[in-house]
């Protein structure tokens, strides 16, 4: 299933720098934040209204993406979420911030983005841009008409934590756009 996660992404990866390299196969990514977003949607539309921040990705699913603290609700730029997490503050390790939005859909959001994504593909039916912040990686997935999900991950402290933060977020995606209810 998490092998999946990676296969149905379409362009170069998140881990290390990707400036001067060329992907895989010669194909260089084209696609930016104001020109179209991928695939239209193929999965049904979620609800981006959650009671339980941390229900959408399951005890099992978290532990499978490597997070090893108890999962907190909290809140990042308004949006209310959920932090997963590997390690403690301070040590290698990684958060995994997770949350659904309305208001904005995907398309408004990542028109808004002012950086180039390193991504853009598709997870389980819903297209997905990424971006590198930082030394970081944060994806958008458009699962709702009027609506998104996000999935941000930084690392806990400056030493490598030993994951790649891109794949981390893609792990959460995919678990959370299983979990969503339809709208």
């Amino acid at each position: 299933m998490i092998g999946s996660v990676a296969a149905s992404l379409v362009l170069a990866g998140c881990g290390g720098s990707t400036e001067g390299q060329t992907p895989p196969g010669g194909q260089v990514p084209s696609a930016t934040a104001s020109e179209g977003q991928g695939a239209p949607r193929t999965g049904p539309a979620k609800a981006v209204e959650i009671a339980d921040k941390c229900s959408v990705v399951s005890e099992s699913q978290w532990k499978a993406a490597g997070a090893d603290q108890k999962p907190r609700e909290r809140t990042s730029n308004d949006k209310p979420g959920c932090q997963y997490q590997k390690g403690m503050a301070g040590t290698p390790g990684w958060g995994a911030f997770v949350a659904v939005s309305g208001g904005a859909s995907y398309a408004q959001t990542i028109g808004e983005t002012a950086r180039e994504p390193v991504k853009v593909g598709d997870v389980a039916g819903y297209p997905v841009t990424e971006f590198k912040i930082g030394d970081g990686c944060v994806l958008y997935a458009d699962v709702a008409d009027n609506g998104f999900l996000i999935a941000n991950v930084t690392k806990l402290s400056p030493e490598d934590p030993g994951a790649d933060l891109c794949q981390v977020a893609e792990r959460f995606t995919e678990a959370a756009v299983q979990n969503l209810p339809n709208a």
